[in-house]
Formats: C-alpha cells, structure tokens, sequence
C-alpha cells in the first residue's frame, strides 16, 4: 500500500479519538435542543400577559415638567401593575415614576418588587422567595451584573425570575429546563464559561478536524466500496 492511502486510516482513528468525543456533543445536544420550543426554554408561558391598554387615572396622568430633565433622551408611557409609569431615559440609565403622580418608583422597594413577581406570574406555584442581588449572575441576561431582585417560585412549576429595580421588567425567566438547555449550549459551541460566542478558535479547530475526520471517513468508505470490502 502506497504510504498516503496507508496514512489516511490511521489519520481517521486519531481524529475520532481527539474530537470523536466533541462530535458526540454536538448530536446530543442538537437532539436536545429539538425537543423544546424556544418560547418553553425561555418559560415564556410562566409570564402573564401584560394588559392590552393602559387605563386612564382618574385625575388624568401626571404632567411631564418635572420629570424631563435636560438630559433625558427617551420618555415611555407603560403598563405597570394596575396602573401605569412613565420610563424615563438618561446616559446614566432608566428611572420610573408613577404616571399618575409623578412620584418616583425606582429603584423599586421590595414591597413593589413582590407585587411585579405575583402580578407576572402565570405559573401553577407561589412565591417563596425574594432577594436583591448585587451583582447579578449572567442567567439573570440583560440584568448580568447589575442589582437585580431575584424573585423564586415554587410548585408544580418551580422557576425565577430575574426584575429590574429600575424600570420593573422582568428581565428573565429562569426554570430547570433553561438551565439545562443553557448546558448543553456551552457544549455545543464551546464556551463553557460565557456561552455565547461560537466564533472561538477552539470551535474553528474542532470544527475543521471533524471535516477533516468526514472525508477521510468517506475515502476510506470509497476505497473498500472499489475494492469490494465494504461488508466484510
């Protein structure tokens, strides 16, 4: 045997040792991210849908001159709890104020932060526990190393939520199921600390050695086809 074809097998078990083991992952994981709708991973039925309008106060809402200040860039009227807010918008950030009084509400009080988780929840459960975080972990999303309250609930659906002191958002919803699919995410593209870039050098070299792997697989399946081995 010429020595090309003769290096061409051993190329291939090498190859299936060193990212046989990756490749595994990718199936695995890909077969797992199959089975759930993104809107389920993202516990999207757990939220409460927020109200269709936005009920006029009684007294008509709050005028807007002592809220807009020279550096404010956006102003939002919006939903909140029974009510609404205005959002406010600044280099330095977001601020709420109640819409009918102009009476700030940021950053929320626990009082307010518990009445933003019950009032969005949709889950079978109550809550069980809330929590201002510091500096808030990256599943809390946006929120990720911001203050944050951490509003846990518990029942036939267990989940958390991640809300936003400044603007009442609820950020993220974070259940079991997220957190495994958020696993497997950091295996399939190979970042296990931050999982979000799939562009890293680790991922272009498993990648290009799993090409590698393929064809030479392939070639070794066309010389058996020609040499009539294929089943033996």
């Amino acid at each position: 045997m010429r020595p090309i074809p003769r290096l061409v097998p051993r190329l291939h078990n090498i190859l299936g040792l060193v990212v046989g083991g990756q490749v595994l992952l990718w199936i695995v994981s890909g077969f797992f991210f199959t089975f759930f709708p993104i809107e389920q991973i993202r516990g999207e039925h757990l939220r409460a849908e927020a109200p269709a309008s936005i009920a006029l106060p009684a007294n008509g809402f709050a005028p807007l001159d002592g809220l807009v200040a020279a550096d404010v860039t956006t102003v939002r009227l919006k939903p909140f709890l029974v009510g609404a807010a205005y959002e406010t918008e600044t280099p330095q950030g977001k601020a709420l104020f109640d819409a009918a009084t102009g009476a700030p509400l940021s950053p929320l009080s626990e009082t307010l932060a518990r009445d933003v988780a019950e009032t969005g929840w949709a889950g079978d459960g109550a809550l069980t526990g809330l929590t201002l975080v510091d500096a808030a972990p990256r599943e809390a999303g946006r929120g990720h190393g911001r203050a944050m309250w951490r509003a846990d609930f518990d029942g036939k659906d267990t989940a958390t939520f991640w809300i936003d002191p400044q603007t009442g958002d609820i950020a993220a919803v974070r259940t079991g199921l997220w957190r495994t699919y958020d696993l497997f995410w950091g295996l399939h593209i190979m970042d296990w600390t931050n999982r979000e870039t799939f562009t890293s050098w680790w991922m272009k070299l498993a990648a290009f050695l799993s090409l590698v792997l393929t064809l030479a697989g392939i070639w070794l399946v066309v010389v058996r086809v020609r040499r009539g081995k294929i089943l033996r």
